[in-house]
This record gives structure tokens, sequence and C-alpha cells, in this order.
């Protein structure tokens, strides 16, 4: 997916100076790649402990970042296509702004580009909301670090907490182990094969998955696909594996 990054032109929201209103594909973007390498890596430089992720449920919806850029102030973000400033989520940054560059310097090393609120702006009853999910922070020359998403700036914010759900590894588990247990878990969550299609625009897709906070550990955003289509998925990745040997 990183070829397929979009930045349009953006323009000034005339309601505050400070937020810029652009748009990214973003929450699809997230770069999950190395993440069975990362895993095993924070478990050789971990103590022999169990490390307990949280899982929090994914929705549909739109892509939005929020970013705080150290020579741009304020950003907004949303979906790839130049966001209009008359769009609600531009709004919702504009009321809560002071809120979220306040969140956002909080305890903020020198040496940091930027750093990001990543979430979706999704079907919520006969309205929308907007639901956090990472912080993602962006050093000059340092790994990009993920974290779950723990302020309290929005309205919503910490009434979904008891929603949270928990996996714990242990000290002998690998990347490639954990990396199933997430599949299979998301699968439990969600359900997807009982999901009508006509509830599919406002229910659940999937889960992002975090670990404890400066762990070292990398996030993942897993999808849900169905329990037809994972055991399908795992089986021609088994039968290719040993074509391969």
């Amino acid at each position: 997916m990183a070829g397929n990054f979009l930045t349009l032109a953006a323009h000034k929201n005339p309601g505050d100076p400070f937020i810029v209103l652009t748009t990214e594909l973003y929450v699809d973007r997230i770069e999950l790649a190395d993440f069975l390498t990362e895993f095993d890596q924070a478990r050789a430089n971990d103590t022999p402990s169990p490390v307990c992720y949280s899982g929090h449920l994914l929705l549909p919806g739109d892509d939005v970042v929020i970013s705080l850029e150290t020579a741009k102030g304020l950003v907004l973000k949303i979906n790839g296509c130049l966001a209009d400033k008359d769009h609600p989520m531009a709004a919702l940054v504009e009321e809560y702004g002071f809120y979220i560059r306040r969140a956002l310097r909080r305890n903020r090393a020198a040496d940091v580009v930027r750093r990001e609120i990543i979430g979706r702006w999704h079907e919520n009853g006969d309205a929308f909301a907007f639901e956090p999910y990472l912080v993602r922070t962006v050093f000059l020359d340092k790994p990009t670090v993920l974290n779950k998403y723990r302020y309290r700036i929005f309205p919503l914010d910490g009434y979904k907490l008891g929603d949270d759900f928990w996996l714990e590894f242990n000290s002998g588990d690998t990347g490639a182990q954990a990396k199933l247990v997430f599949e299979t878990s998301t699968e439990m969550e969600i359900n997807y094969d009982e999901i009508p299609k006509s509830m599919l625009t406002w229910m659940p897709v999937g889960v992002v998955w975090s670990p404890p906070k400066k762990s070292g550990y990398p996030v993942l955003v897993e999808y849900a696909v169905g329990k037809t289509e994972r055991l399908r998925m795992r089986e021609a990745k088994a039968a290719a594996a040993a074509g391969s040997v």
C-alpha cells in the first residue's frame, strides 16, 4: 500500500488559521509488513514475562488523521480527496483544537517531527462520530512509534474503555504464533460470516490490537474476512510454503 500514497493541495480553514484541511488514506496505510519481525525483536529484548495486548473494535468509515506538525501547526486529513472546510470533522477539530494541541504537545521531545491522532469518521445511529484509535509519533532520526489512543479530548472519549478486550502472550510465543491468535480472536469478535451485508457499513470490520505503552511491541490492525475465508487463506499459504520446499 505504500506506493498508493496521495497528498492533495491543502487550504486553510478561515475559522482557525492553525487548522489546515488536506486528505490521505491513513488507517489502511499503517505499515504492518514487519509485524512478525518487530514482535520477535521486542520479545527478545523483553524480560521473560507475559505481554498483554488490548483490542478495540475497528469501525468502517472515513480515515482521519489529526496531526500536529512542527512547521505547519494542526493538520486535518480525510480520505484521499481535499476535505471541505464545511465537513463536520473540521468543525470538531476547530472546537477542540486547544485540547488537541495541548495533548499532542505533552511530553514532546525536541526530535519529534509530528504527532498524530489516527481514527475513523463513522456512522453513529442517525448521525456521525469520530472514533480515535492510535497516536503516532514521527521522529527526526528514530523509528516511528505507534501507541493506543489514551487521551480524553472528544465527547465520547472514555465511554468505550469497557469495550476493550485482552490477549496475553507468554515469553515463548513468537510473532507468527501471536499473529495466528490475533486473526482467530478477530474473527471471533467480529463474526463476519453472520453479519448481514446491509449492516457492513456501520458494524465493526476488524480489531486494532495495541501493546502496552513503551513496551516496544508493534500495533496490529487486523481485519475480519470470515472464518471460512480465513481457513482458505491459511490452507493456501500452507500449500505455497510446502511447494517452495
